[in-house]
């Protein structure tokens, strides 16, 4: 009896108390070329005071891409790692900008993010840039009743010609 009530003494000593959790590990962000850039955020949730760093580990863009990193503060293009404090129950802000530059492609970038020089997390940020065109974000136009045709010069028209025209829908 005595063993095992040494045991469970014991056991708080050797267990690994949890430090911080992370809201999402894989973020996917997509957009079009007309986009300025992509942008998407999870958060760092420290449960206890926590020492952090964080580096990239991974960054795989297309040719003309760059990227930044927000957490907790906004860095410049190219700083790739840093170090910060955070108290407990502290819910900071956790940010990947991917600028295309107008170049459609396909990214990664993953970061690893140590936290009091023991835990370990893979955050991963995907993001995926359409060549942009006049009908990518259009839709169906079928249940919509046409309320005003205008011409190239901005002139309200009746005509439905070959030319550039402008319908305006009763939803705007």
């Amino acid at each position: 009896m005595k063993n095992i009530l040494l045991l469970f003494t014991l056991f708080p000593l050797f267990s690994i108390a949890q430090t911080h959790t992370i809201n999402d590990y894989l973020i996917e962000m997509n957009g079009t070329t007309n986009d300025n850039d992509l942008s998407a955020n999870t958060y760092y949730n420290a449960i206890d005071n926590c020492d952090i760093s964080w580096t990239i580990i991974k960054d795989s863009i297309p040719s003309g891409w760059e990227f930044s990193i927000c957490f907790p503060d906004c860095y410049p293009i190219g700083i790739t790692n840093s170090q910060n404090t955070f108290t407990a129950n502290e819910n900071t802000y956790l940010n990947c900008h991917m600028y295309h530059n107008g170049y459609a492609g396909n990214g990664i970038i993953q970061m690893e993010i140590t936290t009091n020089n023991q835990f370990t997390d893979t955050i991963t940020w995907t993001g995926t840039v359409d060549l942009f065109t006049s009908t990518n974000n259009i839709s169906s136009n079928e249940d919509k009743k046409i309320v005003n045709i205008i011409n190239i010069v901005g002139k309200q028209t009746k005509i439905r010609q070959n030319s550039f025209l402008i319908y305006v829908y009763d939803d705007g």
